[in-house]
């Protein structure tokens, strides 16, 4: 106790060099907090984004698909197997097909997807019910907001579809927009046209075929086998995930930085205590203090610089960090250009375990790089300090 009652004495006396270092690691352990919150909450609303929207609590893919090869999308259907009809009657099911195809909106030519879901379906959350609607004769297609913004396209335009049916013949016909969606998942919105699974099936002559099967996110009971392949929302997300670590990994050199420069300073604060301070050191040695005491006490005037340093951001962080997490952070609609399921705002997240994880990090950090200056007081003589020496 005598120990740490005379370390807050000399931090308290070094005056402001004491509260430029602690400021400096309120800095570095403020950035820390709010980058990794920031990545947490990327990964966590992409997750809920993707399982909302498209994914569920996973998918069925027929044998044919595969999203990373593209050369396989033309074959990529297949029958419905009967084992799914009680699912899909439950209303914890619903097929989804994809078909490539081409539009001619302005009398441009631009390759999409076509995507065909069930009008009636609960278990994505996107308002398939607006496509069932008449046209005029023409195809009824919804689009995202993001695609009609870049094919220039408003509610109710329309515009030519081609595709090559089921049998291998060219088709075309005009499509009118009857709806256009919002969205945070870019993935089912950028380069897709959306219509009711009946009639791309029956405009592709692929009766009863789909690509794949969506469970709902909130089914927890047996799934069926059969032989399509079943992927969990885990796997459907390590996309996700990997992007999210990958860009963690990038952040920990600008941690690293900071840090470094907050340690610089504390280093440099403790070699120049020691050295200012010899006299001092070896009046406490020849009151009786040991050499180990000694070795304490400087590197405990070293660790009490992480400890005020999370005191000071917590003073001026939270309210900070607080704020952030109510506003967010808005991002350009440039973003929906990477292919991921990013939403525009972002909010960050923090834990109790993230703070804590950093506060311990920072404390060990600092006691180390104060502990090193320090060792050599192990072989300092009383004599010698009473001189000005270092022994």
């Amino acid at each position: 106790m005598v120990i740490l009652k005379l370390a807050y004495r000399n931090l308290k006396g070094a005056g402001i060099r004491t509260w430029l270092n602690i400021f400096v690691l309120s800095i570095a352990f403020l950035a820390i907090v709010y980058l990794k919150g920031m990545y947490n909450g990327m990964q966590d609303q992409s997750i809920r984004i993707s399982e909302d929207t498209d994914k569920g609590s996973g998918q069925y893919w027929c044998e044919i698909y595969d999203p990373y090869d593209p050369l396989s999308l033309p074959d990529a259907h297949d029958v419905i197997p009967a084992v799914f009809d009680p699912l899909r009657e439950a209303g914890v099911m619903t097929p989804v097909m994809f078909y490539q195809g081409a539009i001619y909106p302005d009398n441009r030519m631009k390759n999409v997807m076509l995507r065909g879901a069930d009008h009636t379906q609960t278990v994505m959350n996107m308002p398939t019910s607006k496509m069932n609607v008449e046209a005029d004769g023409y195809l009824p297609v919804m689009l995202g907001q993001r695609m009609a913004k870049s094919i220039n396209v408003e509610k109710g335009d329309v515009f030519t579809m081609q595709w090559r049916d089921g049998n291998g013949a060219y088709d075309a016909r005009d499509a009118k927009v009857v709806h256009i969606m919002v969205t945070d998942n870019s993935t089912i919105d950028v380069g897709s046209v959306w219509m009711d699974l009946a009639l791309l099936q029956d405009i592709t002559r692929l009766e009863n075929q789909a690509t794949m099967m969506v469970v709902d996110k909130s089914y927890t009971g047996e799934l069926p086998e059969a032989n399509w392949s079943y992927h969990s929302l885990f796997d459907l997300t390590a996309d996700i995930r990997n992007m999210v670590e990958m860009k963690s990994s990038g952040g920990s050199i600008f941690y690293g930085v900071l840090m470094a420069l907050a340690l610089l300073a504390v280093f440099d604060t403790q070699v120049l205590s020691i050295w200012r301070r010899r006299k001092e050191m070896g009046t406490l040695m020849a009151l009786g203090m040991t050499r180990m005491t000694l070795i304490k006490l400087f590197t405990l005037e070293g660790s009490m610089y992480g400890i005020f340093a999370a005191i000071l951001a917590t003073l001026y962080g939270a309210p900070l960090l607080y704020l952030n997490n109510m506003k967010g952070l808005t991002m350009p609609m440039d973003i929906d250009n990477f292919g991921m399921v990013l939403p525009q705002t972002l909010y960050p997240e923090y834990s109790v375990a993230l703070v804590v994880g950093t506060i311990v990090t920072v404390m060990i950090t600092v006691t180390i790089t104060s502990f090193i200056p320090v060792r050599k007081l192990a072989r300092l003589k009383p004599t010698d300090a009473l001189r000005g020496k270092m022994s």
